[in-house]
């Protein structure tokens, strides 16, 4: 029991239920306003509680400043234009649209690092996924909808070198956090345990 009578199983419960009402939210569905100052930091300190074998610290996050979306605006254009030279102008708009959407927009960084023989790329990628799992789960209890998005053009060169990436580095989502404007619909149904785990055949 904690000091002010809250017991273990009441976390437990609030825990499970913050997990369980937890969904994925459009970016075109966010709309201010998004996570304060003060919220952002909550939301990027849950994040950092997540598992880290070593303390690498293997990620970090850039935020995307409202000033700053005609410039990634442009960057998706270039990171388009390369990628589907004959890319109509309806292409080009959809690819800049992307970058308007959402009050608060972060891109999340895998840092590789300097070799660790006790930590591989796969037990780091985990560091970051279990840090981006949490704070979608402190957006969400805040009250913030939220989703991570990727695509081709993160995966490119050319963005690597917008956002000044290291020769390390790679850029993995983007995460975009703001009101709901609408209810989101589960699209697919999530699976049971009975369905995710089995037992060893040893």
């Amino acid at each position: 029991m904690v000091s002010d009578g809250t017991t273990n199983q009441d976390l437990a419960d609030l825990a499970l239920a913050l997990i369980h009402s937890r969904h994925s939210v459009a970016p075109k569905r966010l709309d201010a306003p998004g996570p304060s100052g003060a919220e952002l930091q909550t939301i990027v300190e849950a994040a950092a509680c997540a598992p880290d074998h070593h303390g690498l610290r293997p990620w970090r996050l850039v935020r995307i400043a409202d000033k700053q979306r005609d410039a990634l605006a442009a960057v998706f254009e270039a990171c388009a234009r390369e990628r589907q030279p004959e890319a109509t102008p309806a292409d080009i708009a959809r690819s800049r649209e992307k970058a308007l959407r959402a009050p608060s927009l972060l891109l999340a960084v895998l840092r590789l690092g300097a070799d660790d023989p006790d930590v591989p790329a796969t037990e780091r990628t985990l560091t970051l996924g279990a840090a981006l799992m949490n704070l979608l789960l402190a957006a969400h209890g805040l009250g913030y909808g939220a989703m991570l998005t990727s695509g081709h053009a993160v995966r490119t060169a050319r963005f690597a070198q917008a956002f000044a990436l290291g020769a390390d580095e790679q850029a993995v989502c983007f995460i975009s956090i703001g009101t709901a404007t609408a209810k989101a619909k589960l699209r697919n149904p999530r699976a049971s345990a009975h369905e995710l785990m089995s037992d060893w055949q040893a």
